[in-house]
């Protein structure tokens, strides 16, 4: 099942809950004078991941107050279970049933056990 759930203060916010993994390179391309490009990455990709929620106005708050305190959340989706912070947060207009839609962006932790 679905579920957007927030570690730091053990609630669980939304199960309508899509997900998609993504990263960010770091890299330098440069032009050799014999013509080719010379691309160097720097450091590891990071990785990231784009998650499209609908919550109630409760749930909105929850999001709100994770984003403010950088909560560790939880992303359980069919195809795996992912761990990371908010860096970013957008809702949409208000749907209906009292509805929003968020997008928010995820950086992902790694959980040491």
């Amino acid at each position: 099942m679905p579920l957007l759930h927030n570690i730091d203060t053990n609630i669980n916010i939304t199960t309508f809950v899509s997900l998609e993994v993504g990263q960010e390179l770091i890299r330098t391309e440069q032009k050799l004078l014999s013509g080719e490009v010379y691309i160097q990455r720097i450091g590891e990709p990071t990785v990231y991941y784009n998650v499209v929620v609908y919550v109630d106005r409760a749930g909105k708050a929850q999001l709100m107050d994770a984003e403010d305190t950088i909560a560790l959340l939880k992303v359980i989706v069919q195809h795996g279970t992912y761990y990371g912070r908010i860096t970013e947060l957008k809702f949409s207009e208000r749907m209906a049933g009292d509805r929003f839609e968020a997008t928010l962006t995820l950086v992902k932790e790694e959980l040491t056990t």
